[in-house]
């Protein structure tokens, strides 16, 4: 039963604290963390910075593997009807 009322009146006491004092320690904290903010900013600008050019690289990169990939087709296209022609019997004479 001890415990249960020092966690009630502690939790009225942070309650009073955080309502006089609220705007005080946020400003602090504030203040406190703008290092660490403005490094964290600048952490992510470079993230977005590296990222942005990885990936432009590998748009070309995929741009010029669907042009191979293109090419081959119609390559592979090409051949395969050259070889159709050679394969294909050639035509009867009708009064053969």
């Amino acid at each position: 039963m001890h415990s249960s009322k020092a966690f009630i009146l502690g939790a009225i006491a942070s309650a009073v604290v955080a309502w006089f004092w609220g705007k005080q320690i946020i400003d602090y904290f504030g203040i406190k963390t703008d290092g660490v903010r403005a490094t964290a900013a600048a952490g992510l600008r470079a993230v977005d910075e590296t990222a942005g050019q990885v990936l432009d690289q590998g748009g070309a990169s995929l741009r010029r593997a669907e042009q191979f990939l293109q090419d081959t087709k119609e390559h592979v296209s090409d051949a395969l009807r050259s070889g159709q022609k050679v394969v294909d019997p050639a035509p009867s004479s009708a009064g053969a």
